[in-house]
């Protein structure tokens, strides 16, 4: 069996604001076994971010983890004190953060922001070593090492990208958390990230969480996804199963917001509404007030976790997409609903 890296287990993360405490992730539980990557998807404002912050240990002042664990290689990050959580990142678990292309510092070269990060976390480090990482760290995304020692507004959106993916890498991390790793990048770099990820992380071993709004990069380049709704867990399960025959309502209607390449002719949807305030969310399932298929049950309760196969999904009636959703999801006046029908 594959060793567990990553075990998020019930976690919350909340935010204070003005408004009040925002319930950014709400008991949320995954896994991210040894040499698999696992994706997170849903719509800007969903958690995404949070999560990778909040695993990391990055969240910002007004943000803390309110309950729940997260674990790595069976550890409590969240019971650690700042020093030893310290040493994780980088050398441990690694970010490529969102807009990685503008995270390089203009007035240093790229071989001395690697090599930093090396000495940093591996005092005593000589420069002969750490100039030897960074080449083959190059190498390995792509880039002519002997760039290394210019400038980033020498480089170009997509080598900066890789330029940052390098340092992500430098200290051989288990686990490589991936925030939008494609954004703002045209559809010829973004493929070319996306091979050079996949290729490092066989040569590597690595574990990697895909952060994303985009269903086709997770599509592409994941063995498992989550898919998450407004601080929630929607529904989890393996690629084939989430992109094939997912069972919640909201997976449904983000796989048809993208284009399928094989269907010339398919018109996409848009789902009508926006996500609940998650300055006080409601008590049910918080995808209720936008979804075709709910009831006064679903604005009453959050739903209970159900089974198909190795997929789990909370929805009420998940039991009746196959018959009664799955053959009108694809009618553009299905996702016209906007209010909860009130029945049972």
């Amino acid at each position: 069996m594959s060793e567990t890296v990553l075990d998020v287990e019930n976690l919350e993360v909340y935010y204070e604001t003005e408004d009040g405490p925002v319930q950014a992730v709400d008991d949320v539980s995954f896994e991210v076994e040894e040499g698999e990557t696992l994706g997170i998807v849903g719509e800007s404002g969903c958690g995404k971010t949070t999560l990778a912050k909040a695993i990391i240990g990055i969240l910002p002042h007004n943000g803390y983890v309110n309950d729940g664990a997260i674990r790595f290689r069976g550890e409590d990050l969240t019971e650690m004190d700042e020093r030893r959580r310290r040493r994780h990142k980088w050398e441990e678990i690694s970010m490529i953060p969102q807009s990685a292309m503008n995270g390089l510092d203009p007035v240093y070269t790229i071989r001395e922001q690697i090599t930093e990060t090396i000495q940093v976390h591996r005092p005593g480090t000589d420069r002969l070593e750490s100039d030897r990482i960074v080449d083959e760290m190059f190498e390995l995304v792509g880039l002519d090492p002997d760039r290394a020692d210019e400038y980033p507004h020498q480089f170009s959106g997509g080598m900066r990208q890789r330029a940052m993916i390098a340092m992500a890498l430098a200290l051989d991390p288990a686990l490589i958390l991936a925030d939008e790793p494609t954004t703002a990048l045209d559809v010829i770099m973004q493929d070319q990230i996306l091979q050079r990820i996949e290729g490092m992380q066989d040569e590597l071993e690595s574990s990697m969480l895909v952060i994303t709004h985009d269903v086709s990069v997770v599509a592409e380049t994941c063995d498992r996804v989550v898919v998450m709704y407004a601080g929630q867990v929607a529904e989890e399960g393996p690629v084939d199963e989430i992109f094939g025959n997912p069972y919640h309502p909201y997976t449904i209607g983000l796989k048809r917001a993208f284009p399928d390449i094989r269907k010339s002719d398919q018109d996409l949807m848009s789902i009508a509404g926006h996500p609940p305030t998650l300055v006080d969310p409601p008590s049910g399932c918080r995808f209720a007030e936008r979804c075709p298929m709910a009831t006064a049950e679903c604005e009453r309760e959050y739903p209970a976790e159900r089974r198909f196969g190795e997929l789990r999904t909370y929805c009420h009636h998940a039991d009746r997409i196959d018959e009664e959703f799955r053959p009108v999801a694809d009618r553009a006046r299905t996702w016209e609903r906007t209010e909860a029908a009130g029945g049972d």
